[in-house]
């Protein structure tokens, strides 16, 4: 009972904290609402390759030269276009000016020119090319084993107009930015449970009803346990706040397994608020703590991927916003339940070695 009654304490104390629905509600909702408009093209699945133009010009007469103008012509499609420059000068000009994507100059071996074109134009030219010196590198091996098959090197084998393709990864679903960003910021805000677990022990500093509490006939564990479960119901609340709007607004679907999303989320305000209760009880209750633990959860939220995607490599795993972004993700696109047993347990068994080492900090304190 006495518990219940700490914990009562500690969630009107919250609700008396405008700055609990601007960082827990309000700020969260108007990222994921400015990031996700500004960077949904980002997300699209589907890849737009403008037309591209690639000049070219043969400046030496060999089986290669006639090799390249025959491949130009036949690989000139929907795609990309080759085009016969009038000189090398002419071609590097187009290149420079924006009018080719690249230039190639054909000689005893292929030049090519390009003007820092994009990471797709750089791909579909290079498999271009790739496949030209395969094909001619077949010939070439055809000729040395029959000369009377020469005209091969001349004709070679007409290219595929979809000589580069996209292949894309099956994922379940197609993630939108709203998508992502709800995902990515529902677990910053949970992270922000740190501020709550600094302020449950200096409200009572504050108040100065810390001493009274601790001279009152209960344990100091049921002091911490009391204050924790308050910390955690509010938090509980943005949580399902968060989801609710995230589903009605900006059309996130949960999925069939929302409630195993749900308590992925649900561990990591477990981790936030003992993280925040013990730098305060560690650091004595200096108030730089709370500056400190500010930074640390902005840290998490780079390597975690909420302001950018960061992917599932080793900086999204060092960050708890990371561990959870991906399990969340995998649960709900992929309906791997599997995937949320590493972010739960790890947040968990945190929580439990953090939750026990402040006792035993309390306990050999007179006062805390």
């Amino acid at each position: 009972m006495m518990i219940f009654h700490i914990m009562l304490k500690a969630i009107k104390l919250t609700l008396r904290d405008k700055g609990y629905f601007l960082y827990m509600l309000i700020f969260p909702l108007a990222l994921i609402l400015v990031l996700g408009s500004v960077l949904q093209d980002s997300f699209s699945s589907d890849v737009k390759l403008d037309k591209m133009t690639i000049e070219y010009v043969v400046q030496k007469e060999s089986p290669l030269g006639k090799g390249f103008e025959q491949f130009a012509k036949d690989a000139s499609g929907k795609q990309i276009t080759f085009k016969e420059a009038k000189s090398a000068k002419a071609g590097k000009s187009a290149v420079e000016n924006g009018d080719a994507v690249g230039f190639v100059a054909v000689a005893d071996d292929l030049t090519v020119t390009t003007n820092s074109p994009s990471a797709i134009e750089m791909s579909v030219l290079n498999g271009y090319l790739d496949q030209f010196t395969a094909q001619y590198q077949l010939a070439s091996t055809i000729v040395k084993v029959d000369k009377t098959q020469a005209s091969v090197l001349q004709n070679p084998p007409k290219p595929s107009d979809t000589a580069v393709h996209i292949e894309k990864q099956a994922s379940g679903n197609k993630i939108s930015a709203f998508e992502y960003y709800a995902v990515a910021m529902i677990a910053m805000v949970m992270m922000f449970g740190i501020n709550s677990g600094i302020n449950v022990f200096r409200e009572e500093k504050v108040r100065h009803t810390d001493v009274r509490l601790f001279i009152a006939p209960i344990k100091k564990s049921t002091a911490i346990i009391g204050n924790f479960l308050g910390a955690i119901f509010m938090q509980v609340v943005a949580l399902l706040l968060l989801m609710v709007v995230s589903n009605l607004f900006f059309g996130v679907s949960w999925g069939p397994y929302v409630a195993v999303i749900f308590v992925i989320y649900f561990s990591l305000l477990f981790l936030s608020v003992a993280l925040g209760m013990a730098v305060d009880v560690f650091s004595n209750g200096n108030p730089a703590a709370t500056g400190a633990a500010s930074i640390l959860v902005q840290v998490f939220a780079f390597l975690g991927g909420a302001y950018f995607p960061t992917g599932d490599g080793l900086m999204s795993k060092l960050s708890p916003i990371g561990w959870v972004r991906i399990g969340v993700r995998d649960v709900m696109y992929n309906q791997d339940v599997a995937a949320a047993v590493i972010p739960i347990a790890t947040n968990l068994l945190i929580t439990a070695v953090l939750v026990v080492m402040m006792s035993l900090w309390i306990r050999r304190k007179e006062v805390y």
